[in-house]
């Protein structure tokens, strides 16, 4: 990811804008349709263009509620960390993938520091990390 910065900092998210694109198809095909403009024809082009945009829709609402849960997930760690981890504990759990991190939490607290120093040397992947605990602690509010 590249630097951030004032300059680049703005968030503009593409698939957004792509999906209110077809949106507008969507209702200028049904606003045709409505003044019996265009036939079948329109009222095709209405359909798809909804159908996409509601694909659309579904896959940024899925990607912006994982990317959300990963966040708070890290966090999670690194606060349940300040209290089981050592400073040099702390720092390879931040060089850790956050698909690492995520399969970490279910490792219970006496576990969690071996088990980070394994993953690391190791270079465990989250499979091989989550195969590696004893006693899972399950993780019941994730959607």
């Amino acid at each position: 990811m590249p630097a951030q910065s004032f300059e680049t900092h703005v968030h503009r998210p593409k698939m957004t804008i792509v999906g209110g694109w077809f949106l507008g198809a969507a209702v200028t095909g049904f606003t045709l349709r409505w003044f019996l403009i265009g036939g079948r024809v329109t009222m095709a082009i209405g359909l798809g263009s909804l159908v996409v945009a509601v694909g659309i829709l579904l896959s940024i609402s899925r990607v912006y509620t994982t990317a959300l849960q990963d966040r708070i997930i890290r966090l999670e760690m690194q606060v349940r960390g300040m209290s089981l981890l050592t400073p040099e504990q702390q720092r390879m759990l931040g060089a850790l993938t956050i698909k690492q991190i995520v399969a970490l939490r279910f490792a219970p607290d006496a576990e969690l520091p071996s088990l980070l120093e394994r993953a690391v040397r190791e270079q465990l992947s989250p499979g091989d990390i989550k195969r590696a605990i004893n006693e899972w602690v399950p993780d019941l509010h994730r959607t």
